[in-house]
């Protein structure tokens, strides 16, 4: 069972859900109303293998109450080559060729199972097997298979980083570099693309299949990557720049290198769903041995993957304009305030938060300072303490944690007009007139300081409204529709190495993030 936070963590990889749900293998036994998706492993001899199964509703709209659940996997089929166990979270008893494993699960929750697969150094290429899975609930079995293959171990690296640049409606050109960082030759490799819609692959290359609006692409390559040898793009890769993107704008685009095998294992037939190129080809070129780093002979599938930064030029800046808001009560009432920003444009403003690679605490944009004489017991989750003098770890920081004085809170993607509220329920503890707290946008770029701060006032004298000259509170109670704004802006799935994390953590496990409504989701 995965904990919240780690759930949290998996929902921002939507797109790679999208990619992999084809390759998932459903199987449903005929008396139970769940079934069990599973996904098939390549491993090498000496190196483990991630493996993953979950089980969920067929008819995808009954809510889930699986309660007491177990797992039984026989893994009789491999163990002459691979060792199997449990991962984490469940209760297993292992035997030499089987697993039971036992979970409460609550309500509304579905079973996710992990489980580590161990090539033994005996192994050849080529073995193979079958693991065969059951699960039970409320009396009722659904089972699956997943395959175990035997694979010969290569490492294909690449650059950590690169970065480029161009002007909103116009293109920039991101360079790719692919390393052989093993002693076995890779026989072919592919490229996988994955963009922002902002900031989108806009390339026409025959050997390159791609997404409508260039969210990702898929490039193949039948060039041998020989040992300790590098190889560059023959063309840099087009990046489309929407005449909305904002200047100083920074879009991640990800090249992840995957060998056939594993991408083929992974995608399946999912690239029947994309079409290719129509100009010509996209090719490898072997750059000169002198300029490839030193071989690194380990299987590390989290260095095969670049991180390119494209930064936005020119003059299109996003304008956003604080609102202010406030409320009044007696000692130990608890009010709600709800203050926020719009986008006055004319730039569109990507989303800034968790999941956004290098953010700091401070280069969140928006600041929330607390009201003097209350304090804060319900906080939006898109909101954490600023506390900049401690460790920032965007991914396990304490969003939504009531009690500070001061916020800092991430933004979701909003065009030009959007409002952006945030909701804070606070308790007075000690009545005072005019009691002031504020809201501040601080964006880079942003062409209007005079509009970036509004007041948070709490028991306004003669029922004034807060706020800036010509930016007025909202004079009421601060109500607003506020409430919890979504994580999951155009950036959040853009996490690196995408491909080191579908082998790693598991293919199957992303079919969850299909549930999730995101603008990529296919």
């Amino acid at each position: 069972m995965l904990s919240n936070s780690t759930r949290r963590w998996f929902a921002g990889l939507g797109v790679a859900g999208a990619f992999v749900a084809a390759s998932a293998t459903p199987a449903l036994a005929a008396d139970a109303p769940f079934e069990v998706v599973t996904h098939d492993l390549l491993v090498a001899p000496g190196h483990l293998g991630y493996g993953s199964l979950f089980a969920h509703m067929s008819d995808g709209e009954s809510e889930p109450k699986f309660g007491r659940t177990t797992i039984d996997i026989d893994f009789s089929a491999v163990s002459a080559f691979a060792t199997v166990e449990p991962a984490w979270d469940w209760t297993c008893d292992v035997s030499s060729t089987k697993m039971h494993c036992e979970a409460d699960l609550a309500d509304g929750d579905e079973p996710w199972f992990d489980y580590l697969v161990n090539g033994k150094d005996t192994a050849e290429p080529g073995q193979k097997g079958a693991l065969k899975i059951s699960v039970t609930s409320g009396g009722k079995t659904a089972t699956g298979t997943a395959g175990v293959t035997i694979a010969e171990g290569v490492d294909l690296v690449s650059d950590p980083t690169v970065e480029a640049s161009g002007a909103p409606g116009g293109r920039a050109a991101v360079p790719g570099v692919v390393r052989n960082g093993g002693d076995t030759t890779v026989d072919g490799t592919v490229l996988v693309v994955q963009a922002d819609w902002l900031a989108s692959y806009g390339g026409n290359f025959s050997n390159c299949r791609a997404q409508e609006d260039g969210f990702y692409a898929f490039c193949a390559f039948d060039t041998k990557i020989e040992p300790g040898r590098s190889y560059k793009l023959s063309e840099d890769l087009p990046i489309t720049l929407r005449p909305e993107t904002r200047t100083g704008a920074r879009f991640p685009v990800y090249l992840d290198w995957w060998t056939t095998d594993d991408f083929d294992q992974a995608f399946e037939d999912w690239l029947d769903e994309v079409k290719p190129g129509t100009g010509p080809e996209l090719r490898l070129i072997e750059k000169s041995v002198q300029a490839a780093r030193v071989p690194q002979t380990d299987l590390d599938q989290m260095n095969n993957f670049t991180v390119a930064t494209v930064k936005v030029t020119g003059d299109n800046p996003a304008d956003l304009a604080a609102e202010g808001a406030t409320a009044t009560g007696k000692k130990g009432d608890v009010v709600t305030v709800a203050p926020s920003f719009t986008n006055l444009g004319p730039a569109t403003l990507e989303y800034l938060g968790q999941g956004t690679p290098g953010i700091r605490l401070e280069d969140l944009p928006v600041r929330v300072t607390v009201p003097s004489g209350t304090t804060v017991v319900e906080a939006p989750y898109d909101c954490v303490p600023f506390l900049p003098t401690k460790e920032w770890d965007p991914w396990t920081a304490n969003w939504g944690e009531p009690g500070a004085k001061e916020y800092a809170c991430q933004v979701t993607e909003s065009p030009k007009g959007m409002k952006n509220p945030y909701e804070f329920r606070l308790r007075i503890d000690t009545v005072t007139a005019n009691a002031a707290g504020s809201f501040t946008t601080k964006l880079s770029g942003d062409p209007n300081g005079k509009n970036d701060t509004a007041a948070i006032v709490i028991n306004p004298a003669g029922g004034g409204t807060p706020g800036t000259p010509g930016n007025p509170g909202d004079g009421g109670q601060g109500g607003g529709d506020g409430g919890t704004l979504p994580i999951t802006g155009s950036s959040t799935g853009l996490i690196a190495g995408i491909g080191a994390l579908l082998l790693a953590a598991g293919a199957v496990g992303y079919v969850l993030t299909r549930r999730r409504k995101t603008r990529f989701v296919a």
